[in-house]
């Protein structure tokens, strides 16, 4: 068993390495177990297993009769699993929309620290005229994903992606419940952010955070007991 094991961590390892040093890149078809198994002189099984390790975690995703691809889609997984916590009662909504606040906080003081933020793509995503809640929401994910992006942390981006996966249809739930007084105080504070990122104003920036999920959380409280 622990032989079999040290197969597989071999070959999860060499995978990684390639991955890595970009002799594998995203979108690439992977050696085929049997190549996988000759050029480490390990078992087939253990190349399987390692395979499937990697496909569980979203780093690469077997096509039936094509083979296995790097597709490095971590933040899928990180969705299923949220879903899954939140399913079994481990977390709550309340829980996910607290983290979500305070990682937004953490990347956009990481953003002021850098001392240098564009603002042109996430004004375009806000300027960029809506139709119906659906838009509307996926407007608002856009607008917190590129955010988290610009603080260039791919273990942030990587968890907002999946946080904002489950989180869309609240916002939209939200959005639903919400006047036109109230979807025009939500953009107030998109642009209060921008605009405190610009200044390098942390205190502002974080009154606007706390201002947009604060009124989240009031349009939410009804449907998912927040």
């Amino acid at each position: 068993m622990a032989s079999n094991a040290k197969e597989y961590q071999k070959a999860i390892q060499y995978l990684c390495n390639k991955m890595q040093d970009g002799t594998i890149q995203l979108g690439d078809r992977l050696p085929t177990e049997r190549a996988l198994a000759e050029e480490l002189e390990i078992s087939r099984p253990s190349t399987r297993e390692a395979l499937r390790t990697l496909e569980n975690m979203g780093i690469i995703e077997s096509r039936r009769g094509s083979g296995s691809y790097f597709t490095g889609n971590i933040s899928k997984k990180l969705s299923e699993m949220i879903r899954l916590f939140l399913i079994l009662q481990l977390v709550t909504p309340q829980d996910i929309c607290d983290f979500r606040r305070t990682m937004e906080k953490s990347a956009c003081q990481s953003i002021i620290d850098r001392g240098s933020f564009d603002i042109s793509e996430l004004t375009n995503v806000l300027s960029a005229p809506v139709q119906g809640i659906l838009e509307e929401a996926e407007q608002d994910r856009q607008f917190h994903y590129l955010l988290v992006q610009a603080s260039r942390n791919h273990f942030w981006i990587a968890i907002m992606d999946a946080v904002c996966d489950v989180y869309r249809d609240w916002v939209a739930t939200a959005l639903e419940c919400a006047d036109s007084h109230q979807k025009q105080q939500l953009h107030s504070a998109h642009m209060a952010m921008l605009s405190s990122l610009q200044s390098g104003n942390r205190s502002a920036c974080d009154q606007a955070i706390d201002l947009h999920y604060d009124l989240i959380d009031r349009l939410l409280s009804d449907h998912l007991s927040i």
